[in-house]
């Protein structure tokens, strides 16, 4: 092999396996027995101590650009994406199966969008390659990619991925490189960020380093050859587990708890509460935790409970050699919780109430408790869990977990509370009771948002349209904010004020007199004229205290101060939301004031593929969860599989904008739980639940009972009526027979009938179902 010799220069060598189990990487379903017996080559192992400034190692090839060895380190220096820098080292005997490992450190770049990266498997010493590609930037979407340079010299790239945090300047990242055959897994810091299958073009080649408009330090660079066979990629981890059949729409995803790790039914996830014992090894059950992540891998989203203080070291090591990506923290503690998200921010994040009552002041903590401590979700147990707790916390982006459902009853009652997951000792009753209920069951409220007010019924974005949404039951009100010329937060969408006024100008060219001077509802209609523009100051005050959350969307950049400021004045933080289509803004206030809720708005394209959807469902999920930010797309960006992958894994969203009835109702149908409309009015009579006054009948054999069918039917608004109803019983019930509003006892035993009401939404039938009547049949 080539290299210039040194105390740790290049070398070609036999390695032990013991070095070899120590140079490479954990994997999923192999036995790693199986290196016991087999040896592996280190093909390069270079930390640049033993080479002089200016030079490169012996046989090391710079194709292009700008590198060379600086202090102890290979230093590549790009000042565009015109002029790219590379280095390329041989590996002489044509193989592609290696682990290719560097510690690599940005020293400046052009910009956030420019790039370094690890090439691999070159052909012809130039071209075409493979690479691992990092942008400064890595917080953006496409932060790192499994990029190729093709035959033609040109760029494809057929996986993205980000990484939690945005690169430093001058702060070191070890990067590596798996490959095996067509398989190539890509690491920064021990974490696996890309996992593809698309390396099948070239199966052999060098390795090599480039930067492009950037300037950036390379060191320990080592790689060492690969003979294991890494496994299928099963979708790259992103999954949906087998759940049970309902005819529910968008029904609570069940959990197994601790004690019913091993249940045989269709549960999505597994609780799994860790302990470190006094070897310092981490159990949950009196098992390995690696063991039991590996068992369920691509099975079960494993649910990481955790109390005990200094665990969040060991818990991500586990995380990291097992690969396990897909995972939820919960805790009872705020500060593990926020410790363990902190340090691995993609997890997804629940607090755990653990008090034994539940006032307005404890629920508002709480909600603010989660959002702080970098959570999204309430675990409560059904003792204390209400439909109106759930809907505060809907109403606030926040997903809740009951824990209870434990006998036929109080499983139908779980799921009438509306939660969104069922964490269970006996999902066997969850389970049963999800199989009973009529096509089109809505019994989980959508959050509905009236998009600028009622511009469909009033001028957008004014008092008037604010006030008929509250009026017509909207649970969020949306609106936007841009700020003036003398630097006051006012209500408009555009930059300026020419679509939806009388006047003309950029908003930020205005001053707040000026703009207030002008007409907002003229020319919608003369029964609006003289609406003025309102402040944001205004906004909050009329709805301080009302049964509505805000939903604030930044216009501008550079405000967020000055909207928090106007929130806390008004005593409003836990009544309002913030979104913007610039993370940036959202981030800066997450730092000012992490106690509000945020969202980040998107549009994309919906995968065609299966494994399409599911790995572009993974992949926005843990953006929102990395950046803490709900993730608040287009409504034609999101598909069934997405709206079950994030309702299993504890994450509401909102979505943007619906004006079509058709599309609406469709949406809701696949489990969308949060849209954003235009047309309010469309739900404003739609029940929202059904109570039946008759909670128990007790019969003979041979005797009926006819059941007065009515029920109380409550709506968007403050209504509730006496309305009529039906009755029916899942299945040919052997203990009883429903015959209208008449039911006939035919054996000893227990039946549930249930009450339902069918109602006309969005142009399309729906059921609203009450909790069953329990009949009691006896000799």
């Amino acid at each position: 092999m080539r290299g210039k010799s040194g105390k740790k220069s290049i070398v070609t060598m036999f390695v032990t396996s013991a070095l070899i189990f120590s140079a490479a990487p954990s994997f999923i379903g192999l036995d790693t027995s199986a290196y016991a017996d087999q040896s592996d080559y280190v093909l390069v192992n270079e930390n640049f101590d033993q080479i002089t400034n200016g030079q490169l190692p012996s046989g090391w090839k710079l194709v292009q650009g700008k590198a060379a060895i600086q202090e102890g380190k290979l230093f590549l220096t790009s000042s565009s994406s015109a002029s790219p820098a590379r280095v390329i080292v041989p590996l002489g005997d044509e193989t592609g199966d290696y682990i290719f490992e560097a510690d690599m450190t940005f020293v400046s770049a052009v910009e956030d969008t420019r790039w370094a990266s690890l090439m691999y498997r070159i052909q012809s010493e130039n071209y075409p390659y493979y690479q691992f590609a990092l942008r400064r930037g890595t917080t953006a979407l496409n932060g790192l990619e499994f990029a190729i340079r093709n035959a033609n010299n040109q760029w494809v790239v057929p996986e993205t991925n980000f990484y939690p945090e945005k690169f430093e300047f001058n702060k070191t990242y070890k990067l590596k490189v798996v490959t095996s055959k067509n398989r190539v897994q890509q690491f920064v810091n021990g974490k696996l960020v890309i996992d593809t299958d698309l390396a099948s073009q070239w199966l052999n080649g060098d390795v090599g380093f480039q930067a492009n408009g950037a300037s950036v330090q390379f060191d320990n660079v080592k790689v060492t050859t690969m003979s294991e066979v890494l496994p299928p990629i099963e979708n790259g981890g992103a999954f949906i587990p087998e759940e049970t059949e309902t005819n529910i729409i968008n029904p609570p995803t069940l959990i197994a708890n601790s004690s019913a790790m091993n249940t045989s039914e269709s549960v999505s996830s597994v609780v799994l509460p860790v302990k470190m014992n006094a070897n310092g090894k981490l159990l949950t059950n009196d098992k390995k935790l690696s063991e039991v992540l590996k068992s369920i891998k691509n099975k079960r989203i494993p649910i990481i409970k955790v109390e005990e203080e200094n665990l969040t070291e060991a818990i991500i090591e586990e995380l990291n050699s097992t690969q396990t990506n897909d995972v939820h923290f919960i805790s009872s503690n705020p500060s593990i919780l926020k410790d363990l998200r902190s340090n691995y921010p993609t997890a997804r994040g629940g607090l755990i109430y653990n008090k034994n009552s539940m006032n307005k002041n404890d629920l508002e903590k709480f909600a603010q408790d989660i959002h702080k401590n970098k959570g999204k979700v309430a675990i409560i147990s059904q003792k204390i869990l209400t439909q109106e707790i759930v809907h505060y916390l809907h109403s606030r982006t926040i997903s809740v977990w009951g824990i209870g459902a434990e006998s036929d009853n109080s499983a139908h009652e779980m799921i009438h509370i509306g939660v969104d997951a069922i964490i269970s000792n006996t999902p066997e009753y969850t389970t049963k009771a999800l199989k009973e209920y009529p096509e089109n069951t809505i019994i989980q409220r959508p959050i509905v948002a009236a998009h600028r007010g009622v511009p469909s019924l009033a001028p957008e974005n004014t008092m008037a349209g604010y006030k008929l949404a509250y009026d017509l039951g909207a649970d969020m009100i949306e609106t936007d904010l841009k700020i003036t010329k003398d630097r006051h937060l006012v209500i408009m969408h555009d930059n300026t004020v020419d679509r939806t006024t009388n006047g003309t100008g950029r908003v930020r060219d205005l001053t707040l007199e000026e703009i207030r001077a002008l007409d907002a509802g003229g020319g919608f209609s003369s029964k609006f004229k003289g609406e003025k523009v309102p402040t944001f100051k205004e906004f909050l005050q009329e709805f301080k205290g009302k049964e509505v959350v805000l939903l604030v969307e930044l216009k501008d950049t550079g405000i967020e101060e000055q909207v928090i400021e106007e929130i806390e004045e008004a005593n409003m933080v836990d009544q309002v939301v913030l979104q913007s289509f610039n993370l940036g803004s959202m981030t800066k206030i997450n730092d000012l004031k992490p106690e509000i809720p945020i969202g980040y708005l998107f549009s994309t394209g919906v995968p065609e593929t299966e494994a399409g959807k599911l790995k572009n469902a993974q992949k926005m999920l843990e953006y929102g969860t990395s950046q803490k930010v709900t993730i608040n797309a287009s409504y034609g960006s999101i598909y069934q599989e997405l709206n079950t992958y994030v309702r299993q894994r504890g994450m509401l969203n909102m979505h943007w904008t619906f004006r079509d009835e058709g599309s609406f109702s469709d949406k809701l149908k696949e489990g969308m739980i949060g849209p954003i409309t235009d047309y309010i009015q469309w739900l404003t009579d739609s029940p929202i639940n059904l109570e039946s006054p008759i909670k128990k009948v007790n019969l003979k054999v041979g005797k009926t009972s006819i059941i007065n069918a009515k029920a109380f039917v409550d709506y968007r608004v403050d209504k509730k009526e006496n309305i009529k109803t039906e009755l029916y019983i899942i299945g040919n019930s052997d203990i009883v027979r429903i015959d209208g509003n008449t039911i006939e006892a035919i054996a000893p035993g227990e039946a549930q009938v249930f009450v339902k009401n069918t109602f006309t939404m969005l142009g399309k039938e729906w059921n609203v179902v009450a909790e069953p009547i329990e009949v009691n049949v006896s000799e």
